[in-house]
């Protein structure tokens, strides 16, 4: 069985823009979705369009995770760390006190996640993208844990080599997204503090000159075109975030 990557599905592949759309109000990027692997490759590749997708729909119906998302209105999601900060900014963005936010064993929370971050429908507010579009096990890893890419994706010899040529295709990608007629986002987050250098190298390239703001967590922000507030951040999970950063962020925001 043959599981090399052809040129013309890695160029699917690459051309991955991120769950949501591309008229969203806020923008989160990290730096690389978790998983992979050749047979999850293969159902992103196979797709008929793979650019922006739905996320619960891609995760309940291609991937078929149900932890996150379910279509049972009478039983809460789990949340998923990152998922919930990011729904928490979207809530607290939209006038939710945190009170809200955290009755009812955080059911409003558990709500946006399961029906409206990163969706692609009428309730769409967001667009959850990365630095680089192919999923690995870690950022260390040029695969997952039981297989390589370097077999799978013959045309880079490294993940060194993968990064430093996707680089500059992500930002013609995200250059062509802000100067469309459908961008209209007032914020763009970048998240995970170890990744802050590819952020911000990312971003000066686009003319956004970045300085410490005053936030109980260590973050920073510059200025994109027509006032666009970009959002240097701890990342959200692993005890980095916090959700008085976030009611924080929001008050910039505004």
């Amino acid at each position: 069985m043959n599981r090399q990557i052809t040129d013309n599905q890695l160029e699917v592949l690459e051309g991955f823009v991120g769950y949501g759309k591309p008229s969203a109000e806020i923008i989160f990027i990290g730096i690389e979705e978790r998983g992979g692997g050749y047979e999850n490759l293969k159902m992103r590749f196979s797709m008929d369009k793979y650019k922006y997708l739905d996320c619960k729909r891609f995760h309940l119906d291609t991937l078929r995770v149900t932890h996150f998302h379910n279509e049972n209105k009478k039983h809460s999601v789990k949340l998923q760390p990152v998922w919930s900060f990011m729904s928490y900014l979207m809530l607290r963005n939209k006038e939710h006190s945190e009170k809200e936010i955290m009755a009812n064993n955080k059911q409003l929370l558990r709500e946006y996640q399961n029906n409206r971050l990163g969706t692609t429908n009428e309730k769409g507010e967001t667009l959850l993208t990365e630095l680089f579009p192919i999923p690995c096990d870690s950022e260390k890893m040029w695969g997952v844990k039981n297989e390589s890419y370097t077999r799978i994706i013959s045309q880079y010899k490294s993940k060194k080599e993968y990064r430093e040529s996707i680089l500059p295709k992500r930002k013609k990608k995200f250059k062509n997204l802000i100067n469309s007629t459908d961008f209209s986002a007032s914020a763009i987050i970048c998240y995970g503090k170890g990744n802050w250098k590819e952020f911000e190298k990312f971003f000066n390239d686009l003319g956004v000159q970045f300085q410490k703001i005053d936030t109980s967590k260590k973050c920073k922000m510059g200025i994109l075109k027509d006032d666009i507030k970009v959002f240097l951040t701890p990342f959200f999970g692993n005890g980095q975030m916090n959700y008085k950063t976030l009611n924080e962020i929001i008050e910039k925001i505004k």
